[in-house]
C-alpha cells in the first residue's frame, strides 16, 4: 500500500538524457549526447557570490589518466518542467514539497565541485582531503569515477571565510547544475521512468528505510530542503522528494560522505523501489541524523526513527549510515529500537578493521543487530599511479594524519580510506569477499 493507505500524491515521471561527453564550445546546447558547455555561463554564476572570485573549468572522463583533489561534493544535472517547487529546494527555490510532476536529468555526467578553503582547519571537524581517481586500481573506490565529471575548481576571493566559500560554492554549483540541465529544453527524451508508490497487496511484507545522515558543524553538514539537519525529530520524507534534491551534502568527511547525487539516488531506495510490488511494500523513508552529541541524543533519535517506522505499520526495516565510529553508536540503538518495538531490523554498513588486524570490525553491537550486510573494510593499501593531469586546484595533497603529497600527479601508496566517499561507494561498486 505504500505510503498512503490509497493513491500516492508523489507522482513524480523522471526524463532521463543520457550524455556520453562533454566538451567547451562557444555555447551551451545539448546534441544527441553530446553536451557543449560555454566556460563564460558557468563563469557568470560564480561571479554572482561575494566570496568567490572565479572558476577553473575542466573535464574528467573514466579511464582517463586524471586525478581530482580538494572534492567537495557531485550533483546531478536536473531541472523541473512540471509540478510543484525546485530541484535542489530550499537552494533554488522556496523549501516547498517536491517530488511530484516532471523532472528532467542528464544522466552519465555529474557537476563536481572543488575548492581550497581560505582558513585553516583541524580536529575531527576539519575538512577531511578526498582523492578520487579516474583510472587505476583506486578507480573503483571513489564515488563519481564512474561518470563524466564537469569539474568546478572555485577560487575564494581574499578575505572570505570558510563558511561564505562553502555556501557560495554550494549555491553555484546547485545553480550550474540546473542550468546545463536546461540545455535539454525542447528535446525529446531517450527514455523516462514513473516513480510512485502504488497500492499493492497486504500480504507483501512492509518495508521502511531508515536513512541515518550525518551533520555535525561546517565541514560535516548535510541539509534537508536547504536548512541545516540539527538535533530535531527524525522524520518521513517520500522517495521522490530525494530523487528531485531535497537532501544536499555539506559533507566533507572523504571516506564517510556521501555525495548530493547519491542522496539523489541511493542505492538501496532504488532497490526498494524496484521491488515495491514485487516482493515488499516499501513503506517510505525516515531520516535521522547520526553523530548527535550525547548517548542520551542518540538514543532519542533511535527511539524516534523507530516509532515511525512502527506508525507506518512497517514489519521490516533497512538501516544504513553515513559517517564513522560515533555514528555507528546511533545506527546500532537504532536497530536495537526497530527490534523490540517489533520491527525486524536489517543493517547494512562497512567494516572499520582491516581484514587480518584481528581488531572487532563494528565500533559498537547490540545483540538485535543479528542481520548485518557489510560492504567491507575501506582499509587495503593501494598504489596509485602517476597521472597525466591533477584537477582541484593546487596538487598539494594532504592526507589524514597530516601526511602531505606535494604533487599528486606522482604515484603513492595510501590507504583506500583516503578516495573519496569510499564506505558507500564499497557497496555501489559491488565489491564482494573471496574469503569467509
Amino acid at each position: 500500500m505504500g505510503i498512503f493507505r490509497n493513491e500516492d500524491p508523489f507522482d513524480l515521471t523522471v526524463e532521463a538524457y543520457p550524455v556520453t561527453d562533454v566538451a567547451f564550445g562557444d555555447r551551451t546546447v545539448l546534441e544527441g549526447s553530446r553536451l557543449t558547455v560555454r566556460i563564460a555561463d558557468l563563469e557568470r554564476f560564480a561571479g554572482e557570490e561575494e566570496a568567490l572570485a572565479g572558476l577553473e573549468a575542466a573535464v574528467a572522463r573514466p579511464g582517463e589518466s586524471t586525478r581530482i583533489i580538494h572534492a567537495l561534493d557531485a550533483v546531478e544535472a536536473m531541472t523541473k518542467v512540471a509540478g510543484p517547487g525546485s530541484v535542489y529546494p530550499g537552494f533554488l527555490g522556496p523549501a516547498v514539497t517536491v517530488g511530484r510532476g516532471i523532472t528532467r536529468k542528464l544522466t552519465g555526467m555529474l557537476v563536481l565541485s572543488t575548492t581550497e578553503f581560505p582558513e585553516p582547519t583541524s580536529g575531527g571537524l576539519g575538512y577531511r582531503e578526498g582523492i578520487i581517481d579516474m583510472c587505476g586500481p583506486g578507480q573503483p573506490y571513489c564515488q563519481a569515477s564512474d561518470r563524466i565529471n564537469l569539474v568546478l575548481s572555485y577560487r575564494p576571493r581574499p578575505g572570505a571565510t570558510n563558511l561564505q566559500v562553502d555556501d557560495a560554492v554550494r549555491r553555484a554549483t546547485l545553480s550550474i547544475a540546473h542550468f546545463v540541465a536546461q540545455a535539454s529544453t525542447g528535446l525529446p527524451a531517450e527514455r523516462s521512468r514513473r516513480y510512485v508508490l502504488h497500492p499493492v497487496s497486504a500480504d507483501l511484507p512492509r518495508v521502511v528505510y531508515i536513512d541515518q545522515i550525518m551533520s555535525q558543524t561546517l565541514m560535516t553538514r548535510t541539509f534537508v530542503y536547504g536548512s541545516e539537519l540539527g538535533d530535531g525529530l527524525p522524520t518521513l520524507i517520500h522517495p521522490n522528494e530525494l530523487i528531485d534534491g531535497a537532501i544536499v551534502s555539506g559533507n566533507y568527511k572523504n571516506l564517510q560522505k556521501v555525495a548530493t547525487y547519491l542522496h539523489c539516488d541511493k542505492p538501496l531506495m532504488r532497490e526498494l523501489y524496484r521491488r515495491h510490488g514485487v516482493d515488499l511494500d516499501f513503506a517510505g523513508i525516515v531520516v535521522n541524523r547520526g553523530h548527535r552529541d550525547t548517548f542520551a541524543l542518540k538514543e532519542f533519535g533511535a527511539q524516534y526513527s523507530a516509532k515511525l517506522a512502527k506508525l507506518l505499520g512497517a514489519q521490516g526495516a533497512v538501516i544504513a549510515f553515513e559517517g564513522g565510529g560515533g555514528a555507528t553508536v546511533d545506527f546500532m540503538l537504532t536497530v536495537r529500537a526497530c527490534a523490540e518495538i517489533g520491527v525486524q531490523p536489517v543493517a547494512e554498513m562497512f567494516e572499520h578493521a582491516a581484514a587480518g588486524s584481528g581488531e572487532f570490525p563494528i565500533v559498537y553491537h547490540v545483540p538485535q543487530a543479528d542481520a548485518i550486510v557489510s560492504r567491507g573494510a575501506a582499509a587495503e593499501m593501494i598504489t596509485a599511479p602517476a597521472v597525466e593531469r591533477v584537477l582541484g586546484g593546487s596538487k598539494r595533497l594532504s592526507l589524514y594524519g597530516g601526511a602531505v603529497i606535494e604533487d599528486a600527479s606522482r604515484g603513492f601508496t595510501v590507504a583506500t580510506d583516503e578516495y573519496w566517499g569510499v564506505n558507500w561507494q564499497l557497496g555501489e561498486s559491488r565489491f564482494v569477499a573471496r574469503e569467509y
